[in-house]
């Protein structure tokens, strides 16, 4: 029986991979400029992200990998219907996969008061595999044309510490003016067309110029890989790694070993807890071959960590979507915002630090429980799933 199931797994795992090669990321983004404020905690975040909405008087568009059914979704569903009540053009964009959780009579009540509401990454019955796996993970927001949101936050109850089996969520997530504004909708507006072949004739309304210099840059079908090797590539110093799944491919776990050999310092903070199945399994192994070979891996035990940063010593970072795992390298569609101003990237950098701090160094019962039949099972399974996690 075992035997059939890993002949069937590994058959299935062959597929996928076959769908690996690069493909051209949808667009390339110039550098721009960007006036930017940094948030972490969800409270402090949707507050203003609601009353940038309840402002909006042209159009607002809207696209999140998790939408749920709970109090918050809910008050997310009277503020774009309010909106769309008021006469502004409301576009929201979910993931069919991730916000399958979304009621039937929310989505008719949003449509009722106009709010046009589609999913993207639909099943396809002639590419099961394929429509499966690649999700739409983009979480982003455009305002007017001159307001614009980007990071890691979904909507659901937890993202705002309520009603949580984590006592904490912990997030980065940016809000965006100035000319990268005009990016972020061009992407929305390329997502929206791919999805429902609808073309969206929404104007960008620049009211700033911006201060730091940025960068957009939409990742799909394996682009990621190319830009993170790019990123720790210009390594002399320090790299720090934030993300709440950790399953590097070949090329970027012997580049990072690579930077430590040459005194690079390398840093990582991984939720102690884990969110999904096997997911601590497997990328256990690469965060203790990372330790073994120097680096310094940090556990957030303050609740869950579900960051996605990319810190170049004090020159770059990248604040975005994608995670530092194989699903974000090869499935997902994800965007990646790249800064490039010194002051800003220490001053960014000064809030993974103090995370990074708090957490606790990786000790090896975390992840090595010898006489644990359960814990065998779980690490074999990994090891067979995780090209796919």
């Amino acid at each position: 029986m075992w035997v059939l199931v890993v002949i069937i797994v590994v058959i299935i795992i062959f597929l996928v991979k076959q769908k690996y090669e690069v493909e051209p990321t949808d667009h390339t983004y110039p550098h721009r400029l960007a006036n930017i404020n940094f948030y972490n905690h969800g409270e402090e975040l949707y507050d203003q992200y609601f009353k940038d909405i309840n402002a909006a008087t042209k159009y607002v568009c809207v696209s999140f990998f998790i939408v749920k059914s709970d109090h918050f979704s809910e008050a997310f569903f009277k503020l774009l219907s309010d909106a769309s009540s008021r006469g502004v053009k409301v576009y929201l964009l979910v993931d069919r996969l991730g916000s399958f959780a979304i009621r039937k009579k929310d989505r008719e009540e949003l449509k009722r008061v106009g709010v046009q509401i589609e999913y993207s990454n639909r099943f396809k019955l002639w590419s099961p595999l394929r429509s499966i796996n690649r999700r739409n993970h983009r979480k982003i927001s455009i305002i007017d044309g001159h307001t614009a949101y980007i990071g890691g936050y979904n909507i659901g109850d937890e993202y705002i510490n309520v009603n949580s089996r984590f006592s904490f969520w912990r997030d980065y997530h940016l809000r965006l003016k100035g000319e990268v504004v005009k990016d972020l909708l061009d992407l929305f507006k390329n997502d929206w067309d791919s999805n429902t072949y609808e073309y969206l004739n929404l104007k960008p309304n620049i009211d700033t110029k911006g201060e730091y210099k940025c960068q957009l840059i939409p990742t799909s079908n394996g682009n990621l890989r190319e830009v993170f090797l790019n990123l720790i590539r210009q390594a002399e110093t320090r790299i720090s790694i934030g993300s709440p799944y950790f399953i590097p491919n070949r090329d970027l776990l012997e580049l990072l070993e690579e930077k430590l050999s040459q005194g690079v310092q390398v840093q990582v903070i991984y939720p102690h807890d884990s969110d999904h199945v096997l997911v601590k399994e497997a990328s256990a192994p690469f965060l203790s071959r990372l330790h073994r070979a120097g680096a310094e891996v940090k556990l957030f035990k303050e609740g869950f960590y579900h960051a996605k940063a990319l810190f170049i010593d004090d020159k770059v970072c990248d604040i975005g979507t994608a995670n530092f795992d194989r699903r974000s390298l090869y499935f997902n569609r994800e965007v990646n915002f790249i800064v490039f101003d010194d002051e800003l990237v220490k001053e960014l950098y000064h809030f993974y630090e103090k995370d990074f701090n708090y957490s606790t160094p990786l000790y090896k019962e975390w992840y090595n429980y010898p006489n644990s039949k359960t814990h065998a099972i779980k690490m074999f399974l990994a090891r067979i799933f995780h090209p796919l996690l």
